[in-house]
């Protein structure tokens, strides 16, 4: 188990090739699961173009994933972003918050469960998503289209996609069941000043 403020990488890993690496501080690791802070502005690796542009999120899906790319260099959004796995589980919840620490409400992640390495956590992003309001009142799917698509160029089957669907609806009934993370209130969380700043580590470019 990591202790809370050490700092490690969140990666990303498709095909068995690191396709985005995040430098996070840990904020807890529990048998219940675990949380990571990702700072807004840290500088991070993405997929890019292999002239090191990050590769444009607003591409059709078909674009942005059936080129060649490589890592390039990117900054984690402007908001402030604490991410929430529950243990053994296929999604993670996304609290935001703005740079100046306003609460903007929560995402759903759907994500292959993180895997520990030397670095930190793995797992492989699954397309499809969940927005969350910030008081857990209402919610909509997000990026069916785009989950679409990644059937339609093999990247998952008929049925990979609708257990896709019933692993977002796991998720939601745990925020409607106030299961853990949301057996507690997160809006007034704040990270500790003294944990250091983590790092991008060129090591972990290789999976």
């Amino acid at each position: 188990m990591w202790s809370s403020g050490e700092p490690v990488l969140l990666r990303y890993v498709h095909d068995r090739r690191v396709s985005r690496i995040v430098p996070a501080t840990v904020v807890l690791d529990a048998p219940s699961g675990t949380g990571l802070y990702l700072r807004a502005g840290t500088p991070t690796r993405v997929r890019a173009s292999l002239d090191g542009v990050p590769i444009d999120r607003s591409l059709p899906y078909a674009d942005r994933f059936g080129g060649a790319w490589a890592l390039g260099d990117d900054r984690w959004s402007g908001n402030h972003t604490l991410v929430l796995a529950p243990a053994r589980a296929a999604h993670a919840f996304f609290a935001f918050w703005s740079d100046d620490w306003d609460f903007h409400g929560w995402y759903v992640n759907l994500q292959e469960p993180l895997r520990r390495s030397q670095f930190g956590f793995d797992t492989a992003d699954n397309v499809l998503d969940l927005v969350v309001a910030a008081d857990l009142s209402s919610w909509r799917w997000k990026d069916e289209d785009e989950l679409r698509e990644a059937v339609r160029l093999g990247r998952f089957s008929e049925a990979e996609a609708e257990e896709l669907y019933r692993e977002g609806e796991r998720a939601i009934a745990r925020v409607e069941g106030r299961e853990w993370p949301f057996d507690r209130e997160w809006g007034s969380w704040r990270p500790d000043p003294a944990w250091p700043v983590p790092a991008l580590d060129p090591a972990a470019e290789t999976a």
